[in-house]
């Protein structure tokens, strides 16, 4: 069930926003992804621009990701499954594929031009992210400015037709680049740059009067927990839970309080309200030890697993077993135990390693 706080019906004052310049442009849907973003760096300090434009849309106030890591993060965004269904249980560099039988955000807008202006190499093109879209455009390897992603973006934007756009910005993931004497305050630094520089994106935008989401593929852990400065380990909520902003010239504005998630991207895009859920399932991108206590095997066969509901968390931790924080209801144990377990990319090598006998197939 929804929550609506602080609700009001917008109405632009742009000199663009009679009936007339409206029509005066084909529909624009726009997702713009901000990597590496902390829900409480979502602030009108922080990010002057996107928290203006979440004043006359809706912001979600309890929004997660599946996981902190871009790749399946990314992927979920754009086919509106958890990684243990699409298939990219890793960062793409590990050689997990999406399912090819699933359909992709811009198949989802059949008709329409459609560009990704991605600036780091784990939003794509390699995994199947680069599927469906006119354009795509990203590095080969590591990353880039995500200034490049919005001149290009703004370059791009058609006139004549239907457009669906991407722009994915890799700032503030670290190494933090700033002149803060500790690793947070560059951090914020950071986020702050990077709304600035979306800025005239976002002017742009409105004026076209888009659908406008704006998101994180997961958040940061800075000082509170004993691996600092990381997100692949962690299932706190640093990580898990993220800014999610919807702008349209028929926004509501508000404050919406039901639990979403990254999978209702899909929907939001479309223009639709999502369903609230209950609770949500999510995962750590990998098991280190020194991070997660008792987790075993190391890597990404050891991550855990974990459905957070309004009262707690229950917890699936291969090497240590389950376990609760808090109160969660009880059900929430068996949901998790029917999360698959991760699956090994097959590749040559590890094709040759099992039919010698040295690998079990997982069924």
């Amino acid at each position: 069930m929804w929550l609506l706080m602080i609700g009001c019906q917008f109405i632009s004052d742009s000199p663009l926003g009679s009936a007339e310049a409206v029509e005066s442009y084909p529909p624009l849907v726009a997702l713009i992804t901000v990597d590496t973003w902390r829900l409480d760096h979502f602030t009108k300090e922080h990010t002057p621009n996107i928290w203006a434009l979440a004043e006359q849309g809706e912001r979600f106030s309890r929004a997660y990701s599946p996981m902190g890591l871009t790749t399946p993060a990314h992927a979920t965004m754009l086919t509106g499954e958890p990684p243990w269904v699409h298939g990219m249980e890793a960062n793409n560099h590990h050689g997990y594929q999406l399912r090819e039988d699933l359909p992709v955000l811009p198949e989802m807008f059949e008709g329409w031009s459609s560009a990704a202006f991605v600036s780091a190499y784990p939003a794509g093109p390699e995994g199947g992210m680069r599927r469906g879209w006119d354009v795509f455009d990203g590095p080969e390897s590591g990353e880039r400015p995500g200034s490049i992603a919005i001149e290009r973006a703004l370059n791009w934007l058609p006139v004549d037709k239907p457009a669906l756009l991407w722009v994915h910005v890799y700032e503030p993931h670290g190494p933090y680049e700033g002149e803060g004497s500790t690793e947070s305050i560059r951090y914020a630094e950071e986020v702050l740059r990077i709304d600035k520089a979306l800025g005239p994106l976002l002017d742009t935008l409105q004026q076209r009067k888009a659908t406008i989401v704006v998101t994180s593929d997961h958040g940061e852990v800075l000082d509170e927990e004993r691996c600092s400065y990381q997100h692949e380990r962690s299932i706190s909520d640093h990580v898990l839970r993220v800014p999610l902003v919807r702008w349209s010239p028929s926004s509501t504005s508000g404050v919406l309080d039901g639990w979403v998630g990254l999978s209702d991207v899909p929907t939001l895009l479309k223009g639709q309200m999502p369903d609230t859920r209950p609770y949500w399932i999510a995962q750590s991108g990998m098991c280190e030890s020194d991070c997660a206590p008792g987790c075993s095997p190391s890597g990404i066969a050891g991550r855990d697993t974990v459905a957070t509901d309004p009262g707690g968390r229950w917890i699936n931790r291969p090497g240590k077993g389950q376990f609760a924080q808090g109160s969660p209801r009880g059900d929430l144990k068996e949901q998790i135990a029917r999360v698959p377990s991760v699956r090994p990319r097959v590749d040559e090598t590890t094709e040759a390693a099992r039919s010698l006998g040295y690998i079990t197939p997982i069924e």
